[in-house]
């Protein structure tokens, strides 16, 4: 009896450190997480394009195609790919950021448009 008494104290007292973490870290009522460095967007006032409709994919694939191995990437981690909707959902705000820090494209950058519509498309339902 004495066990499952310590047992029930240590989990309360790691359920009430967790769920105070998770408090300790929000700010403004959000909670940290992804696409924290991409400028807002108001879902319901833009219009977001269909993954089809963004040019900015044919920037991408040169390097970042399902269909490209070793050397042809040119370094380009092989779970990046943006040749496909499904492939350009394993981490769109990851797409996003390293777009919005500069990182990529590594030849030159995107327009402003290209920039808008790739955080749209990111932050407002990927579709």
């Amino acid at each position: 009896m004495r066990a499952l008494h310590h047992t029930i104290l240590i989990t309360a007292t790691l359920l009430a450190a967790f769920i105070g973490g998770l408090a300790c870290d929000a700010e403004d009522g959000e909670h940290e997480g992804e696409g924290d460095e991409l400028p807002k967007v108001d879902c319901q006032s833009v219009e977001v394009p269909r993954f089809e409709e963004m040019t900015v994919w044919s920037r991408c694939v040169g390097c970042h195609s399902s269909g490209l191995s070793g050397a042809a990437r040119q370094g380009a981690p092989r779970d990046f790919n943006y040749d496909s909707h499904d492939a350009a959902l394993f981490d769109p705000f990851e797409t996003a950021e390293v777009v919005f820090e500069g990182e990529m494209p590594p030849a030159g950058t995107l327009t402003a448009d290209e920039k808008a519509q790739l955080n749209a498309w990111v932050q407002c339902g990927t579709p």
